[in-house]
């Protein structure tokens, strides 16, 4: 006999996209289907370089407890690009580390929600942040994303229902790729501004727009109504787990007291390592050859797919990050084009779970991770299960 699971336990949903990992891993398969970046083009020179510095300068004081909010240094240097990069200012002590930007969402999801509690989140939207606050036992209420952002129709409409959150990515955004038009935020921000609804701003992919960031953040519209939440996972390093939110003072309190009870604190010596990797490399100058090396791959990646998937498919051309939305016929069902390309040896990832309604004909493509050969590989069999379905 053995005692009953918690209610937020059976409330969480199930990952769709770990249960792929074993699969991606068997010989022959080629992977569409991560979220992982290019493992080539992570720093591990510098990063090295790094942590021995850390080591040598710190001796056994680097691997000690720290503030559980996290590493001042770091904190002040992403308080300092707020001011540079993001378009607002923020006092360092407004910046907490997470493990990851995943803990944010954990986080976030343990200050402000009750079981059914409403909640909006995009449709699509990052499967892995809904995974994250379905723990919480919220009801989702989705608010559609086409290529100019997101719906703002429905958005007035939700916001009548009184919901506490509003999560979304308006750069780059995972699954799709698409990022919000310069109006569109505005029109967000001024329908959020003052609703008692709180923005999560995901701004994961926003150093990853190919030719630089395509929009004003939605946090240096309406500062006090917003969080923005950032990582190092895209750019430096995902295994680091190195995450971090930039939250109204009002939060400030309650905040590290969550933190501090989740975790006690995030890692400090890859915060410190990656703290002095900021110090003695020019991260502009690393984003700049990351973007373009990226848009590099993604064009590589839309030639493959001209050259090898017939026309009744559908697909994006994003202008950052690492998706590629790609759709079937209207009235199709992509899971079946799933199953059957997973026969034939290359795994993608599904678009209907990262919905709340819909999205039975999508299929989210990553062009990051793969290599060139197995790009033209993977594309060279996407087409050929297509025309033998469609």
């Amino acid at each position: 006999m053995h005692p009953e699971f918690s209610q937020r336990t059976k409330d969480t949903m199930d990952s769709f996209i770990m249960s792929l990992v074993e699969v991606a891993a068997q010989p022959g398969m080629i992977s569409f289907a991560t979220g992982l970046p290019d493992n080539s083009l992570l720093p591990t020179g510098p990063i090295e370089d790094a942590a021995k510095a850390v080591l040598e300068e710190g001796s056994a004081s680097t691997l000690q407890y720290d503030t559980p909010t996290g590493y001042i240094p770091l904190r002040e240097y992403i308080a300092d690009r707020c001011h540079k990069e993001l378009g607002f200012d923020v006092d360092y002590r407004q910046v907490i580390m997470t493990n990851g930007s995943q803990e944010c969402f954990d986080l976030l999801g343990k200050l402000f929600l009750d079981r059914g509690d409403r909640m909006i989140v995009e449709n699509p939207g990052y499967l892995g942040a809904l995974q994250s606050y379905s723990a919480y036992g919220p009801e989702f209420i989705g608010v559609d994303v086409g290529e100019d952002g997101a719906d703002i129709g429905q958005l007035e409409s939700i916001l009548q229902k009184s919901p506490k959150l509003f999560y979304s990515i308006p750069n780059h955004q995972n699954p799709s790729g698409i990022s919000y038009s310069v109006d569109n935020r505005k029109a967000v921000a001024e329908c959020i501004g003052d609703s008692g609804c709180l923005l999560i701003e995901d701004d994961a992919y926003g150093e990853l727009g190919y030719d630089g960031r395509v929009g004003p953040t939605m946090k240096s519209m309406i500062p006090d109504d917003t969080v923005l939440t950032g990582s190092f996972s895209k750019t430096i390093s995902p295994g680091m787990r190195i995450g971090w939110m930039v939250i109204p003072e009002w939060m400030s309190r309650d905040a590290g007291k969550g933190i501090e009870a989740s975790s006690l604190q995030s890692n400090t010596f890859c915060q410190k390592v990656v703290s002095r990797f900021l110090a003695d490399n020019d991260y502009d100058s690393f984003l700049k050859g990351l973007r373009k090396s990226y848009k590099i791959k993604k064009e590589f990646f839309m030639d493959a797919m001209a050259d090898n998937v017939p026309d009744v498919m559908e697909w994006n051309d994003p202008q950052g990050g690492m998706f590629v939305w790609f759709r079937s016929p209207e009235g199709t069902d992509a899971m079946k084009l799933f199953d059957k390309l997973i026969e034939n040896k290359l795994v993608t990832m599904p678009g209907r779970p990262f919905h709340v309604n819909g999205g039975e004909n999508t299929i989210r493509l990553n062009f990051a991770t793969p290599s060139e050969e197995q790009i033209i590989q993977g594309t060279k069999i996407l087409g050929k299960v297509c025309r033998e379905m469609y």
